[in-house]
């Protein structure tokens, strides 16, 4: 008879301080290991002479149903964690990664998105207006405002302007 002293599993015995996701799959990878285990010593105990061979087999068959159907509940527990996880996470990077972007990069997309299209024969979903037509637009209303500017600088009296003005306006009021 073998003896299975000294093997260890390569997993730890001693409670770790790890997330409890990682002690469930541990348990799920040591229910596995067990399984096949009993699965390796039920084949062994079919090449005995006087083995039920049918019967062992059959056993197998009810091992391997009952190892899927415990699998099958916990992967379908995991997953849905994993999926609130997965999203979880997904949101956390996505905002750190829009912290590093461009705000312009999203034009360069579309652009890119468009050129696309056009090369599969789609029409376009949206009219690009050349970098060039813009630049010329923006100087033009640059202009303007510095224009605004100046005229608003020159239209404010200066202090000595208004009490002038103040004196000939009271000087028309007492020739009336």
């Amino acid at each position: 008879m073998a003896s299975f002293e000294g093997i260890r599993s390569p997993v730890p015995t001693q409670p770790s301080a790890c997330s409890p996701k990682l002690r469930i799959y541990e348990s799920l990878f040591l229910w596995n290991q067990g399984v096949d285990q009993l699965l390796a010593t039920l084949r062994r105990l079919e090449k005995m002479p006087f083995a039920d061979k049918p019967s062992l087999q059959c056993t197998q068959a009810g091992i391997e149903e009952l190892r899927a159907g415990v699998n099958a509940d916990f992967v379908e527990e995991i997953g849905e964690s994993e999926r609130l996880d997965q999203g979880r996470f997904w949101k956390q990077r996505r905002a750190y990664e829009r912290t590093l972007e461009d705000p312009d990069d999203v034009y360069f997309a579309v652009e890119e998105r468009e050129e696309q299209r056009r090369k599969q024969g789609l029409p376009p979903r949206l009219g690009i207006v050349p970098h060039s037509a813009l630049a010329n637009e923006e100087k033009l209303i640059e202009e303007e405002q510095e224009r605004k500017q100046q005229r608003s600088k020159r239209s404010k009296p200066t202090p000595k302007a208004k009490s002038a003005s103040r004196e000939k306006s009271h000087d028309e009021k007492t020739r009336a």
